[in-house]
């Protein structure tokens, strides 16, 4: 298995949860106090707890790249195009000086 490394945020969510849990503590205190989120958010996350442990408090999208990324190949053929322009222009350039 797998070790499931957490951000400081889900680690701060995973903490809370499992000492509420564990310890049977009162809902509302910690909605209130620690996580900022409503009673029905807390009961969805002890569902989690108690059905994925640890790795249902890693959120979904950690590891894919967005929807609009740009291919790495496609920005290599950009900065290729873009340098052999500027060497153009730098050498136009100095063949302009050095006709005067």
């Amino acid at each position: 298995m797998r070790k499931v490394e957490l951000r400081m945020n889900e680690q701060n969510k995973y903490e809370i949860i499992k000492k509420l849990v564990d310890t049977n503590g009162n809902k509302k205190r910690a909605t209130l106090l620690s996580l900022g989120c409503t009673v029905r958010t807390i009961n969805r996350l002890i569902i989690k707890y108690k059905e994925q442990g640890k790795k249902g408090f890693v959120h979904g999208n950690r590891g894919r790249l967005p929807a609009s990324t740009v291919p790495l190949d496609i920005k290599n053929k950009i900065i290729i195009f873009f340098i052999s322009m500027i060497s153009l222009m730098q050498t136009s350039l100095t063949s302009r000086n050095c006709r005067k």
